[in-house]
């Protein structure tokens, strides 16, 4: 494996020169977000009468945790032909590309948390003891990022349609996920009740959110967490041994 520092430097160069002919470089990084926040979040907290210091900070932490979630998901189903010529050169191991395409997804979403200072100063938001499981919720959604960037990264060599599919699948999770509305609106019985229940995208936003909120993880959602994070990195150990060499035949 090539060393950590030489990773680093590949990540920050991969993300730098993506908006090297940018006028405003990473700040669109930001920008983005921040205009959906700013418009949507006023808009939607009017029409579900939900006061906005109440309804701003939710669709905030929610979208930057989806932001997150998002990239390694979608991201993942391509991350191997997006790196063929280092596979066909031999320069780096399949664990080497997942590790760069995570950092590279995490970097992008640590220039988002400016959001998140901003949204704590504006409502003026208390930061309590408990906030700090956020970072624990985290690390465990960047854990489970790698995981699954290797699994869908072979499955998406082999089966190139798959990151079609998945595009699809995303755009219907953010909706059926609360983010751009709130549970206390529907209740949790029910059908609002099932999309979050049986929504593995609820449980890992809220191990992020939840906590940033000032709202305590229901134990349902650390338990689906951990169930996931666990059978995720035994399947996909066992999927890596068996099919790493087959990648640059597929690639």
């Amino acid at each position: 494996m090539i060393k950590l520092s030489s990773l680093l430097y590949m990540t920050y160069f991969g993300f730098a020169v993506q908006y090297r002919k940018t006028m405003i470089g990473p700040v669109w990084v930001l920008l983005g977000p921040t205009l959906f926040i700013a418009t949507l979040g006023f808009l939607f907290s009017e029409v579900s009468n939900i006061p906005t210091d109440v309804f701003i900070p939710h669709l905030s932490f929610g979208l930057l945790a989806w932001t997150l979630i998002s990239g390694f998901v979608t991201g993942s189903t391509s991350v191997f032909q997006r790196s063929k010529a280092q596979i066909m050169q031999g320069g780096m191991t399949l664990l080497d590309i997942v590790a760069v395409d995570v950092m590279r997804t995490v970097l992008h979403f640590l220039h988002q948390l400016v959001i998140v200072v901003v949204v704590f100063l504006v409502f003026d938001l208390p930061w309590t003891l408990y906030s700090w499981v956020s970072l624990l919720g985290l690390v465990i959604l960047i854990a489970n990022g790698t995981w699954l960037t290797m699994f869908f990264g072979i499955v998406g060599v082999r089966y190139r349609d798959l990151f079609e599919v998945v595009s699809a699948i995303m755009r219907i999770a953010f909706l059926a996920t609360p983010i751009i509305w709130m549970p206390g609106e529907f209740g949790r019985g029910g059908v609002m009740g099932a999309f979050m229940s049986y929504n593995p995208f609820y449980h890992f936003l809220e191990i992020v959110r939840a906590p940033l909120l000032g709202q305590v993880v229901s134990s349902l959602s650390w338990v689906v967490v951990a169930v996931f994070t666990v059978f995720g990195f035994a399947i996909t150990s066992i999927f890596y041994r068996r099919l790493k060499q087959r990648v640059p035949l597929w690639v």
